[in-house]
């Protein structure tokens, strides 16, 4: 499928290019979880989305078929360990991950598109979204991630599959999450060779289209000595 692609949109910074894309998953996003928080009787937090600072899309074309969340948070400072999303967790749970590192990437609102999830049984769209995901916090500052997928949907046995450890179980919008922890790796490999592909195949593309973008962009404004303005 050479129409498959992944990006990564900013999302406190958003280009141009990528606001009509956005819009999209920010739809998708609020349709999905809007009904499956009003189901468990829980309601959708807004800021929620525009607190993460990218989200990971995975596109057939112009169509989005799933996407993450991401943050990145540095618990040396107060204010992130003070964080909702950490008061969520066991305290001691948090003590002992920081000592594997102190910045860590939650990956969050993992979402197929309703299409794309009838096909995830010839595909594993799922697993390599995902695992573009943690391609990304690989080459990221940050040192393991962090995620709390949930149970009933068996998302956190998608998560081990593809190399996270269970640290546990929490209570998450009256859902049975469990906590995920995926530490950093200089190479990383998955189980299932369709999985292995696609993720190298799509980042790979992605780092490609990237640095096609850098190098097309024009150089940084440099005042020469003959366009300096004249003394006064």
């Amino acid at each position: 499928m050479p129409s498959i692609s992944y990006q990564i949109i900013p999302l406190h910074h958003v280009c141009d290019s990528q606001k009509e894309l956005l819009n999209e998953v920010f739809g998708l996003w609020e349709e999905t979880f809007g009904h499956v928080l009003n189901s468990a009787g829980v309601e959708l937090d807004y800021d929620d989305f525009f607190r993460c600072h990218a989200a990971g899309v995975l596109l057939y074309k112009n169509e989005v078929v799933g996407f993450n969340l991401f943050t990145t948070f540095d618990l040396n400072l107060h204010a992130h360990r003070n964080h909702n999303y950490f008061k969520d967790l066991d305290p001691q749970f948090v003590k002992s991950v920081t000592k594997q590192g102190s910045k860590i990437m939650t990956m969050e609102y993992f979402t197929l598109s309703p299409l794309w999830r009838k096909q995830s049984q010839e595909i594993p769209w799922g697993e390599i979204l995902t695992g573009l995901g943690l391609f990304y916090m690989d080459q990221s500052p940050a040192d393991l991630v962090v995620g709390t997928p949930r149970v009933d949907l068996k998302v956190d046995s998608m998560c081990e599959r593809l190399g996270a450890t269970i640290q546990g179980h929490i209570e998450k919008m009256n859902y049975k999450c469990a906590i995920a922890v995926f530490e950093k790796k200089d190479q990383r490999h998955f189980a299932n060779p369709l999985t292995h592909h696609w993720v190298k195949k799509l980042w790979a593309k992605y780092i490609h289209k990237k640095q096609e973008r850098s190098s097309a962009s024009p150089p940084p404004f440099e005042m020469t000595l003959a366009e300096s303005p004249p003394a006064v």
